[in-house]
């Protein structure tokens, strides 16, 4: 069979759209956009080993070595795990559902006796024209799309969530409210800020006195959020931990913004984002 790179390539990247969404939607994570372009784009160059010679022995386990190397690396790539034990559980439901598509790819094969599928070094060939793949690709998108947005719909829920400061030993844990509309962002690290709303930690901290604050790491910040606008107290010392209520812990690369909490409401107030 003749094989063309550019079906090759571009037939691979759509089945590694479809695995990754696939373990996505199992796993309960939501990727990003940039990331999934990106393992699909690498996954898609991986498909090449199917030109590869493994006649031999050598031939054959340095074929299957590099396959299982891409594999991790494409998962690596679209998921964010969050440590060894994640990465083992991502990795196990990954290759499950490779495994499983590979082999209805396999049964269908043999069943039809078709001719526009080809099997050679753990990579399927479709021999099918471009303008076909490109229905496809839109296809699995939309379809991708209508069940993602039922889902999200049918079974969403309110979830609960805590936030933990931490900075030596001095440490405060108060309600957290996942807010779109929080986009603040420090002006000198860039990192996104996480606002603390509670009196305690304002008093802890002096930042009634701008000198006390100044000495202490703060620096004044225009913020604007659901609880509403005004200056902020903003500082890049400390640990932020989110934490849902299925118990899953959340550590949030960020700086922290300090301000009197509203009628003894004390809270923190995060962008949901900064949990993906």
């Amino acid at each position: 069979m003749k094989i063309y790179a550019d079906v090759l390539i571009v037939t691979s990247c759509l089945v590694e759209f479809i695995y990754l969404h696939t373990a996505a939607a199992l796993l309960h994570r939501k990727l990003r956009g940039g990331r999934v372009f990106t393992a699909c784009i690498f996954a898609g160059v991986m498909s090449l080993l199917i030109c590869a010679d493994g006649g031999t022995f050598i031939g054959a386990l340095l074929i299957t070595l590099t396959k299982a190397a891409g594999i991790v690396v494409t998962l690596l790539i679209a998921v964010k795990v969050k440590g060894f034990g994640d990465f083992v559980r991502c990795l196990a439901v990954f290759l499950a559902i490779r495994a499983v598509y590979t082999w209805l790819i396999i049964v269908y094969w043999e069943i039809s006796d078709t001719k526009r599928i080809f099997v050679r070094n753990f990579t399927a060939y479709f021999d099918i024209s471009l303008l076909k793949l490109a229905a496809a690709l839109i296809t699995a998108y939309v379809l991708l799309s209508i069940v993602e947005t039922v889902k999200r719909r049918v079974c969403s829920k309110t979830v609960n969530y805590e936030a933990r400061f931490q900075c030596g030993d001095y440490e405060v844990t108060l309600p957290a409210v996942a807010d779109t509309g929080n986009r603040l962002c420090d002006s000198f690290t860039g990192l996104p800020v996480v606002i603390f709303c509670c009196d305690d930690m304002y008093r802890h901290y002096a930042l009634d006195e701008t000198e006390s604050g100044m000495r202490a790491g703060f620096r004044l910040t225009p913020y604007s959020t659901i609880n509403g606008s005004g200056l902020l107290h903003v500082t890049s010392k400390g640990n932020v931990t989110i934490t849902d209520d299925s118990g899953e812990n959340y550590d949030i690369r960020c700086c922290v913004g300090i301000k009197p909490s509203d009628q003894n409401h004390s809270r923190a107030i995060f962008n949901p984002a900064l949990l993906e």
